[in-house]
């Protein structure tokens, strides 16, 4: 799989996300589709995409855990946490700032975000200078796809752009919502329970 895109495909990336283009990109846990998290339109058109329940708010992504800051109330578990798992396949439950309300619906209070393992998604990430909102590439209910031909059948002419990196792990991120004191670890992913619980004590 290829670890970066070039900067030529970052930026073009980014700037179709950034414009509320829906883009398919490679992660460390399969591929995703996503667009830009400021503008709501776009977060409609992926749940309708992926065929989603609106019930279900999406998570982030961001390109560091310094842009995370930016838009959730970081606490000292989300530091150690995102220490030892970042960049990688740890989503993060935290209360959005002020600003972080402009990624969510105002009836959910916590927001799920992370920083991506693959460096081509950070790096599309950081060309379009805008958290996203994204979600696995597959129709709900389907298996996660892990190739961009897997994607391309599954959505067609929806997406805008295809990110083609090879072949994805297969897998999902791990959930842990990192508000208190203590972690609570609510979907169990590439990351094990016991891993979070070890470095949160450590």
């Amino acid at each position: 799989m290829p670890e970066t895109l070039s900067p030529s495909d970052a930026a073009k990336a980014g700037a179709l996300g950034k414009a509320c283009k829906i883009v398919a990109f490679p992660t460390e846990s399969g591929y995703a589709v996503g667009s830009t998290g400021l503008i709501k339109a776009a977060t409609r058109r992926v749940l309708q995409i992926k065929e989603r329940s609106t019930l279900k708010p999406l998570a982030i992504l961001v390109d560091s855990a310094a842009t995370a800051k930016l838009w959730v109330e970081w606490t000292p578990l989300a530091e150690k946490l995102a220490a030892k798992f970042w960049p990688g396949p740890l989503l993060l439950l935290l209360k959005p700032t002020a600003q972080g309300r402009l990624l969510t619906f105002p009836e959910y209070p916590t927001v799920a975000i992370r920083v991506p393992g693959h460096p081509g998604a950070r790096a599309m990430l950081a060309a379009s200078g805008v958290p996203w909102v994204y979600t696995s590439a597959n129709k709900s209910g389907k298996p996660v796809k892990l190739t961009a031909a897997e994607v391309s059948a599954e959505f067609g002419a929806q997406l805008d752009l295809i990110v083609d990196g090879g072949e994805a792990p297969a897998g999902d991120p791990t959930l842990v919502d990192a508000t208190g004191e203590k972690p609570r670890v609510t979907k169990v992913g590439l990351i094990s329970a016991e891993a979070i619980q070890e470095t949160a004590a450590a």
